[in-house]
């Protein structure tokens, strides 16, 4: 019940607790939380111009595409991290067919980055011998593969159904970062962009959206406040988002005559979206994870779970002083 309040389980309702992939995503939710304090005070502040850089600094020289794929974001979000790094001379290239590298100010940002991302790892790490973390670097090498596989048919099928539509992902699997934290936000992103490709093509539905409408079909006239608890979001985000899935037919807000409180309830034709999504949701996972054996796969969940209690203290602990 600790673990619960404390918000290893309150996120994950009904069938995402059977997804591999939503441990990814609540693991990175947590971690990008405690970076923002980890990371603060580094120029550039900005998260995405760091880990562009970072990415630079382990791999040396690197082109746009590979970029976007260790860090499994689209090229545009790393074209524009890479201009904004550009102007503020750390990185570099002489060409325009070149691939990056960072200037000596970049490197030393790069230096300073790994500092902290050195130190991070040993967090999360913590409680794992030599060679489960040798294990799960090498299932989320091909956690990864297969990821990259999924959101590439995704694209494929959005271009296919609206020309001019995002191109799809490379598939050819390059070199994985070679931290663990690293590897969960990069596969973390490649799944929530094949899930957002897919939800919308088949509902119009977002993937925070997704979030909302399976928390609310798992825990049947969840209160507002409880809702918020749960999808891990400020008051206003969870606001907006129930009043364009109000808008859209799929859910009820409902005042509890004794309470007072709001409470959410999906209408119908929520519950047929939901179902849509959720049987989506369980087909994409089969492909992602459907590979590992039994005896694999539960020793996977053990790591996600440690992983996710130490994410969480190290979330705690990143807003505490340090030590004199």
């Amino acid at each position: 019940m600790a673990e619960e309040r404390n918000g290893i389980n309150a996120p994950l309702a009904g069938v995402q607790q059977e997804l591999i992939s939503a441990h990814f995503l609540l693991l990175r939710r947590i971690l990008v939380k405690s970076a923002r304090t980890a990371f603060s005070g580094l120029q550039p502040e900005n998260r995405m111009e760091q880990r562009v850089a970072f990415t630079l600094y382990r791999m040396e020289e690197a082109r746009v595409s590979e970029l976007a794929y260790m860090l499994g974001n689209d090229v545009a979000q790393v074209s524009r991290a890479l201009a904004a790094l550009r102007k503020d001379g750390l990185a570099q290239r002489e060409r325009q067919r070149d691939p990056y590298t960072l200037t000596p100010k970049g490197m030393v940002l790069g230096q300073e980055l790994d500092a902290v991302a050195k130190r991070r790892e040993e967090e999360l790490l913590r409680g794992m011998s030599a060679v489960e973390i040798f294990e799960l670097a090498g299932l989320m090498i091909k956690l990864q593969s297969r990821a990259a596989q999924i959101l590439a048919d995704e694209m494929a099928l959005a271009k296919s159904e609206e020309p001019g539509g995002e191109d799809g992902a490379g598939t050819a699997l390059m070199d994985t970062p070679n931290r663990v934290q690293a590897a969960i936000i990069n596969i973390a992103n490649i799944i929530t962009r094949s899930a957002t490709a897919s939800f919308k093509r088949q509902t119009g539905v977002s993937n925070f959206e997704w979030r909302v409408l399976v928390n609310a079909a798992s825990r049947p006239s969840i209160a507002f406040m409880g809702l918020v608890e749960h999808v891990d979001a400020d008051k206003a985000q969870v606001s907006r988002t129930l009043d364009s899935l109000a808008s859209a037919g799929l859910v009820n807000r409902v005042k509890d005559g004794t309470s007072g409180q709001v409470k959410i309830e999906l209408t119908e034709e929520g519950q047929r979206v939901y179902g849509v999504m959720r049987d989506d949701a369980l087909r994409r996972n089969v492909i992602f994870a459907g590979w590992l054996k039994p005896a694999q796969r539960g020793r996977l969940r053990t790591y996600l779970d440690l992983l996710i209690r130490n994410a969480l203290e190290m979330e705690g602990g990143e807003d505490r002083a340090p030590p004199e």
